[in-house]
């Protein structure tokens, strides 16, 4: 992922701003970038502090709902990922672009080829404070198969003053916005080995990438994470991958994979979590939980939690294979009575388009 790229186009060119441009401007290449209402999840409230679990157990009714905190733990981890490409790509494009060009020509780095018709470039912009400097790349194209307009672009860092090969890709994405009918869809990938190469204080690790579609009452998300840290003690790494979004139905959902101990199943193995929990914006909340592997050997277990604004549990079922399914409440008492869904796209299709 670290490649070295030469940007001579950009010392050579960077006096055309407007030149030859016609009604092209900075606006034009705007919807190349996807706004924190696509990459976040918004929480009704969030505390890391409160959401480290050793142990799921069975909790009653009007006790603090366990698999919130679990979710809204792993939401706080998305958004961290999140926030850091959207400050990144704010701090580049809040200025006026050095290039703004109308030409045909294709970019390629080594891997990926893109053909544009556009191309504008913002930077380098110096951050005295770490010795860098930062450069943006944003190609406009056309898709060759539905003729829908076709955002990509790229960032790099490298030491003031380096040379030209010193340029290390840490930001990389695309998009299509809404056209012809059809939902905005991108990719954004960042790669924070890449960002540590450059600046060693940065904590984060790993690749994370986001590919999302976007409709008129719908987003859907998936976040992965490849070589990411697995906890907050930053030991040991992981691949992770999330799905989350916001329902035509009006709530937020997401759905994720991970290890946990059940603490009415015997023994300390970890069992494997499937869990997909949907909540409104006031609070209400349900988690929808498959579980398998660990101490449950070929059994399989189901949990469901339900909680009120309050973030007490308002709903709890607990069946394991071969013991008496356990309840406290109402399912009539959760936001949703129903399973929570995801909405369905599919997201490799996506991710495949841009790359």
């Amino acid at each position: 992922m670290k490649r070295a790229i030469a940007v001579t186009l950009v010392l050579t060119f960077a006096g055309m701003l407007g030149a030859g441009c016609g009604d092209i401007s900075a606006e034009t290449f705007m919807p190349a970038f996807p706004d924190e209402n696509t990459l976040t999840i918004k929480t009704q409230s969030l505390d890391k502090n409160d959401s480290a679990l050793s142990s799921l157990s069975q909790a009653l009714v009007g006790d603090r709902a366990e698999l919130h905190d679990l979710s809204f733990l792993i939401a706080f981890q998305i958004n961290v990922h999140a926030g850091i490409v959207l400050l990144k790509l704010w701090f580049i494009t809040r200025f006026e672009p050095a290039l703004i060009v109308e030409e045909d020509g294709v970019f390629s780095d080594g891997d990926y080829e893109f053909h544009y018709n556009a191309h504008a470039v913002w930077g380098p912009f110096k951050d005295n404070r770490k010795n860098l400097e930062y450069i943006l790349h944003v190609y406009r194209g056309t898709d060759s198969i539905d003729d829908r307009t076709t955002f990509w672009y790229y960032g790099a860092g490298r030491p003031i003053g380096a040379d030209d090969n010193s340029w290390v890709i840490f930001l990389k994405g695309g998009a299509k916005p809404f056209e012809n009918g059809m939902p905005r869809q991108g990719m954004v990938q960042i790669d924070m080995d890449a960002v540590r190469t450059l600046d060693p204080n940065e904590e984060s690790v790993g690749v994370a990438t986001f590919v999302y579609e976007k409709g008129a009452d719908y987003r859907a998300v998936a976040a992965v994470g490849e070589g990411v840290w697995s906890d907050s003690t930053h030991t040991a790494k992981t691949d992770a991958t999330y799905f989350y979004g916001h329902s035509a139905d009006g709530y937020t959902v997401m759905e994720f994979d991970i290890d946990g101990d059940m603490a009415e199943v015997d023994g300390n193995a970890l069992e494997d979590f499937h869990i997909t929990t949907g909540w409104l914006y006031n609070g209400d909340g349900r988690s929808d939980a498959m579980v398998s592997g660990g101490d449950l050997n070929d059994g399989e277990a189901s949990l469901t939690e339900c909680w009120a604004r309050d973030l007490r549990q308002t709903y709890y079922k607990l069946d394991i294979t071969g013991d008496p399914p356990i309840e406290d409440g109402s399912v009539e008492d959760c936001f949703t009575p129903d399973p929570i869904e995801l909405p369905e796209i599919d997201y490799d299709a996506i991710r495949n388009a841009f790359e």
